[in-house]
């Protein structure tokens, strides 16, 4: 259940951030979820993780350990209706996805394509050297590799803005130490904790 939530809040804050979210999580190959309304449905993936947390920290603190169960059982309810209720609303929300070239402007399609792939690299970039300021790289390294093999395959699929390939892949190799480091840092300062106490 921890593992849902985390991966909720990641792509929570990824819509909440970026006004999209990724297409094999809710939209499909078909569909696209981009704009206003993924922020809201952002805000809904967040719910989860923090609700569950003050749950397991307040019920035990009011009513004592008799209260566990009631807490894993209000935490697992908050995940699957906050899971409903973000695909109920991504079907209200998404778009059906244009084929490039559907509309007889190739060129076009291309100037756009280049335009997200260097939206994506540098992105990426930036996220994963975010990351290396602190704790945030625990959110924000996910989401810079994530973008940067999104740039990578788009730069393959379309051959264009090979000039942001290095962008891309700087990032991609950066933001996995960045999040490792700090993931170890926290295990440790928890495990320091748990043995201080």
């Amino acid at each position: 259940m921890l593992i849902a939530e985390i991966l909720m809040l990641i792509a929570g804050i990824c819509a909440i951030i970026e006004g999209k979210i990724p297409s094999f999580l809710l939209g499909g190959a078909r569909y696209k979820l981009e704009g206003r309304g993924v922020r809201w449905l952002g805000l809904i993936l967040v719910i989860p993780l923090p609700v569950a947390y003050a749950v397991g920290v307040v019920l035990p603190f009011l009513f004592g350990a008799e209260s566990a169960p009631y807490a894993v059982g209000i935490e697992l309810m908050m995940v699957l209706v906050c899971a409903t209720a973000a695909v109920v609303v991504s079907r209200y929300i998404r778009r059906p996805v244009m084929p490039a070239g559907a509309d007889g402007d190739n060129a076009q399609d291309l100037a756009n394509i280049q335009a997200v792939i260097a939206k994506k690299a540098q992105g990426s970039l930036i996220y994963a050297l975010l990351g290396i300021l602190g704790f945030t790289a625990i959110l924000v390294c996910p989401l810079a590799f994530i973008r940067a093999n999104q740039a990578l395959r788009l730069i393959d699929k379309h051959h264009v803005g090979e000039e942001h390939r290095g962008k891309a892949n700087a990032a991609r190799v950066l933001a996995p130490i960045v999040f490792l480091f700090y993931t170890a840092l926290v295990a440790i300062l928890v495990v320091l904790v748990i043995l201080g106490t």
